[in-house]
């Protein structure tokens, strides 16, 4: 689903009127409606008044449209207008105009209130609007930027007083539509309906808080109207990942479904190795192969009879070494993808044998890059030219940090940015790993992952992530492709997780156990759309 920000929804609304020849009126007609639905299946059986706080702009145009409609089925509507009527103009004015001429004669009852330009008492007017039953916020739409400022600060703030459920129209009043900022007070809602396509801000902290459920309304503007793009946003959901999964014929064998090879572990941290592997086998690949310093062996793959070993000379140091690479090479030939990284260390024999694998190319091959192979590619950049194959990234915000040579706090401030500049420096696709998880091609599309949990905050989950990526890659995914259903299954087997253990209590493997059952929420609801149903797990 193509995901927009703020200015690029006003350009395709422009395209979708001048270019198209689709009526304004028609469009936020069928705004209103949306809102409306929303605003009756939160109220239920309450049958008190829907308050309704609208501004001046297009927002409070859809506002009046949805009071309209909330009226002609029967519900008490209090419309509040934050501005003088003889500001409003355009289709705003137009249904301003509707709701006064029409309103007498609807079944329910429509109150028309006006807040006006000045200051306002917020616990006073929350006082009043608590007698109503669900609070719809068209105040402000996407093209307000910064702070709110008065009367609209303390509207927000009376909003979100009440306690009722808040409908927000487009996007939360006081959140930033392309960022997710929020500057000054901000609309906490129950529901956004958001019009056409999800807004980037929408996804992203802290406005993904802000937005609570998030409802798609199809207002009539069709994807070929979203021609002025920076980028090529999306966000994924269920139908995306589903039509993505690697097919499963009948007659195939194990050979069918690629054959992985991970580079993973050290002395210290051999649990990284196991969770790359049998991540990767649980995803379906046919075989998988852990390379790994041969005096670890016997932990290797304690309990886990499935994964094979290459044994790597080590010296006995418990960790790669440039010796190995003769043993490695003989392999090549036979994988269809490598994974390296995860717990392998960055001690000055560790960085000469991860040298050495990217200066001999790969033929082609896939390789993801993730944990101390970003930190030792960081070291060294340049080792990214001589691998001939793709490439994917996998760093956290500390790892992309130091590949662009930037802080932690710069990377996290704008997400997007970082994934794209990732993506084109690198020449990689690039799993930003955070809240939201950005997955950055170097042809500047963008896809941004609506599931996950603070639960994923743990040693491990990243590992997991390579595992299940590398996975789909041998079974012949593109390196696009199986990034981005990496990411998507690894969170909803995460979410699936936290669902029956908590968040507290999840661990990487927790994720790796609950990978079945995240294929089955795939195939057992085809006809999900995580978006518009509001399915936040």
């Amino acid at each position: 689903m193509i995901v927009l920000t703020g200015s690029e929804m006003q350009a395709a609304d422009r395209q979708a009127i001048d270019g198209l020849g689709i009526p304004s009126l028609e469009l936020m007609e069928r705004a209103g409606e949306g809102v409306a639905r929303i605003a009756e299946r939160l109220a239920g059986e309450d049958d008190t008044p829907i308050i309704i706080v609208c501004g001046k702009g297009n927002n409070g145009g859809d506002g009046f449209v949805a009071g309209r409609l909330l009226a002609g089925s029967g519900r008490a509507v209090e419309v509040w207008l934050a501005a003088d009527p003889d500001e409003l103009s355009g289709d705003a004015g137009t249904n301003w105009i509707r709701l006064h001429e029409e309103g007498p004669e609807l079944p329910g009852e429509i109150t028309l209130l006006p807040i006006g330009a000045g200051s306002v008492n917020a616990g006073a007017l929350a006082d009043r609007w608590r007698e109503g039953s669900v609070v719809i916020d068209a105040l402000f739409g996407t093209g307000i930027t910064g702070a709110p400022r008065e009367p609209g600060a303390s509207l927000i703030a009376a909003m979100n007083l009440t306690g009722l459920p808040i409908v927000a129209v487009d996007i939360p009043s006081g959140v930033d539509a392309d960022s997710g900022a929020t500057e000054g007070e901000a609309i906490l809602a129950e529901v956004t309906v958001t019009m056409a396509f999800p807004k980037q801000g929408l996804l992203l902290h802290p406005g993904r808080e802000h937005a609570g459920l998030i409802e798609v309304v199809d207002i009539g503007i069709p994807p070929e109207a979203t021609v002025d793009r920076e980028l090529q946003r999306e966000v994924l959901d269920h139908q995306w990942a589903l039509l993505r999964l690697p097919a499963r014929p009948a007659d195939s064998h194990k050979g069918a479904y690629g054959r992985i090879v991970a580079i993973a572990g050290s002395r210290e941290m051999m649990g990284a190795a196991r969770l790359v592997c049998a991540s990767a086998a649980r995803v379906g690949a046919g075989l998988v192969r852990h390379a790994a310093p041969e005096s670890l062996l016997s932990i290797a793959h304690s309990g886990r009879a499935e994964i094979m070993v290459i044994p790597l000379p080590d010296n006995g140091a418990g960790r790669f070494v440039p010796e190995g690479l003769a043993t490695l090479r003989g392999t090549r030939d036979w994988a269809d993808v490598i994974a390296i990284g995860p717990g392998i260390g960055t001690a000055e024999d560790t960085a000469r044998f991860f040298a050495g694998v990217l200066e001999e190319g790969g033929g082609g091959l896939p390789l993801v890059i993730d944990a101390d192979g970003l930190n030792l590619l960081a070291v060294d950049p340049e080792l990214r030219t001589r691998w001939e194959g793709p490439v994917v990234l996998t760093p956290h915000p500390g790892e992309a940090a130091r590949l662009l040579d930037s802080t932690t706090a710069d990377i996290i401030g704008d997400r997007v940015s970082a994934a794209v500049e990732l993506g084109l420096r690198y020449d990689a696709v690039t799993v930003l790993k955070g809240a939201p998880t950005i997955v950055a091609a170097p042809d500047r599309r963008i896809a941004l992952c609506p599931l996950g949990n603070p639960g994923m905050a743990s040693g491990g989950s990243g590992d997991v992530l390579t595992g299940v990526i590398a996975g789909f890659i041998g079974q012949g995914l593109s390196s696009w492709t199986a990034a981005a259903l990496g990411v998507y299954l690894h969170s909803l087997a995460a979410d699936l997780a936290a669902l029956d253990l908590g968040m507290w209590s999840l661990l990487a493997g927790d994720i790796l156990d609950y990978l079945p059952a995240a294929f089955g929420h795939l195939e057992a609801f085809p006809e999900l759309d995580i978006l518009a149903e509001g399915v936040w797990l």
